[in-house]
Parts: C-alpha cells; sequence; structure tokens
C-alpha cells in the first residue's frame, strides 16, 4: 500500500513538474500578435498607439523617452510609486492590466494562461538587451544607447485578394471578421467603430480594397495589421466593416 502511495506521489509530481514547461520565445513572438496593434518592437520601431517595448525590462513605468499619451494612472505609477518593470512586476500586469493598474488606458483584457505569460516575456526581454534578468534594476541611458536591438523577420510578400459581392455578402466571412473585431479592433475604434481612441468610421464611404489596405498597412498611428491577422483573417474584417452588421 505504501509502495503504491508513493508512485502516485512520484507521478504526480513528476506530471506537475511537465505541466509547465520552460519558458518559450518562439511561442511568446505568436503571442505577441495581440500586441502589434498598439504596440512595437525591434530596431527602428516607433511609438503607435501605444509605447515601443524595446527596452522595456529595467524601465519606470510611464517614462517611456519620447511616448506622452500615457494615463494619469501609469504616470503616478511610475512618478509616486517608482514601479519598474520587470519579470514580476510585467507578468502581474500582463495577465490583467486594468486589475493591476486601475484607470490604464491599455485595452488588453490580459492573458490568462502561466505559460503565456512565461512565453510572452521570455519573447519580450530579446528586446531589452542592456536588462541584466532578474536584477529588477533601472537601466541607463547610456547603457541602452550601448546596445544593438534584435532585426525582426522582414514579412513576406503576398498577392493583393479581390472582393466581389458573393465574398461580400458571405455570412461565414462576416461571421469571422465580427469576431475579429471584437477580439482586436474595439480595443481602439469601440464596439461599433465609435466611440473609442481612433476617428469614427464610415464605411458606406469605403471600398473593400481601401478597408484592406488600412488594416494590412497601417495609417498614420494606426499601425499594420499584417502580422497580426492572416490574410483571410483580414479579408473577413473587410467583409464585416462593409455589411449590414457593421453600424458605426
Amino acid at each position: 500500500m505504501k509502495a503504491v502511495f508513493l508512485c502516485t506521489l512520484l507521478f504526480s509530481t513528476l506530471f506537475a513538474q511537465q505541466a509547465h514547461s520552460a519558458p518559450n520565445p518562439v511561442k511568446g513572438e505568436a503571442l505577441f500578435k495581440q500586441c502589434t496593434s498598439c504596440h512595437a518592437i525591434g530596431e527602428g520601431a516607433a511609438h503607435t498607439v501605444g509605447p515601443t517595448l524595446n527596452h522595456v525590462f529595467g524601465r519606470i513605468a510611464g517614462k517611456a523617452d519620447g511616448y506622452t499619451i500615457y494615463s494619469d494612472a501609469m504616470r503616478a505609477k511610475g512618478e509616486d510609486e517608482e514601479l519598474l518593470w520587470d519579470e514580476k512586476s510585467l507578468y502581474i500586469f500582463l495577465a490583467g492590466p486594468a486589475r493591476y493598474i486601475p484607470g490604464t488606458t491599455m485595452g488588453f483584457a490580459g492573458l490568462r494562461k502561466e505559460q503565456e505569460l512565461k512565453d510572452l516575456l521570455a519573447y519580450l526581454i530579446n528586446f531589452s538587451p542592456a536588462y541584466e534578468p532578474e536584477s529588477s534594476t533601472v537601466v541607463s541611458a547610456d547603457a541602452i544607447a550601448a546596445t544593438t536591438l534584435p532585426v525582426l523577420k522582414a514579412d513576406d510578400e503576398e498577392e493583393a485578394p479581390t472582393f466581389d459581392e458573393d465574398y461580400l455578402a458571405n455570412a461565414e466571412a462576416i461571421t469571422s471578421g465580427g469576431e475579429l473585431w471584437a477580439k482586436q479592433c474595439r480595443h481602439c475604434h469601440g464596439n461599433s467603430a465609435y466611440p473609442g481612441k481612433a476617428p469614427k468610421l464610415k464605411p458606406a464611404r469605403y471600398k473593400p480594397e481601401f478597408v484592406f489596405n488600412r488594416v494590412t498597412d497601417g495609417f498614420r498611428k494606426m499601425p499594420a495589421w499584417k502580422s497580426v491577422f492572416t490574410l483571410d483573417e483580414r479579408k473577413a474584417i473587410v467583409a464585416y466593416v462593409l455589411s449590414r452588421q457593421f453600424s458605426p
């Protein structure tokens, strides 16, 4: 009986150890696609809706150089509490931004799985080369200037799609596009395109190619979504935006 108990205990322990594998930056890169509608990263990245996440490890909250539209809540976290972004604080924040910093304008609801959080952080830390892992120390501007950021892979060229009436009226495409809109686009455009952080949309004036190009390549502060959604997903968003179900 004792032997059976010990075997069961050993199996449970081994299973628990394997339940969460080591952080995987490759999987983290895939998860980061959810972030690219607001954040850029890598050599040459610039602030968009949100600040660039280059050198975020070792940075005081609300202090990205050149980014000026932080929420009051985020500024207070940095100025009053001197919150430092490190492995622990980023983990907690990305698990629930609004819970950790009430009043933040970050619309992302957060990642629910521990493994996903670890994978995403394992990817992001590559873009903070001046930060010493687990050090929880502020990184100076001089240290940042002495480092080189990773260069992201260039996207493959794709052929521009064509849109006919049958596709634009396809119920499956419209439903899929609506789900994608609800998941990602309404963070800035609002639930029905207005009100939100971005301008009100006027789909009655748009041609399918115009909407597709905006979604794919971005415009002004709106980032390119090519790395966020596949070709078919972007086509579905076009079908939804131009459908009767979409009412700004």
